[in-house]
């Protein structure tokens, strides 16, 4: 009496439709993913060529912020969250009021945009900033 032999079934798997399904699956997520863009801080910077224009030192209001992240405001310690007060109250008593922001080199960035976050708030157009002395 002979024994059959059981038929094998191929175990082999197709890289080549493997590596077709990655493929689609990769462009099919690139196309679908959406990237949210950071939005930045909206500044107009001058042309380097423009000449600076001398201003009136009661149309200058000076916020300094050192490394430690202490704010003054025209040489007063201030808190971040009453910036917005003052600087309103700033620019309604003088419409031609300019916030110039000088912060320390050693300063976190966190800082300076909260101020500028505070400053933008109180409504206030005419903004500049300035770095410290090194």
């Amino acid at each position: 009496m002979r024994i059959k032999k059981k038929s094998r079934v191929d175990t082999t798997i197709q890289g080549s439709s493997m590596s077709d399904v990655a493929f689609l699956l990769l462009i099919f997520f690139l196309v679908t993913t959406i990237f949210n863009m950071e939005k930045g801080l909206s500044l107009v910077l001058p042309n380097s060529e423009s000449a600076p224009k001398p201003i009136a030192k009661e149309n200058i209001l000076e916020i300094k912020i050192d490394a430690a992240g202490i704010v003054t405001l025209d040489g007063e310690q201030v808190a971040i969250p009453s910036i917005r007060d003052r600087v309103t109250k700033r620019i309604l008593e003088n419409d031609k009021t300019i916030c110039v922001i000088e912060t320390s080199p050693r300063s976190y960035y966190k800082y300076m945009v909260d101020v500028l976050d505070e400053i933008k708030l109180a409504d206030a157009r005419k903004i500049t900033l300035r770095t410290g002395k090194r």
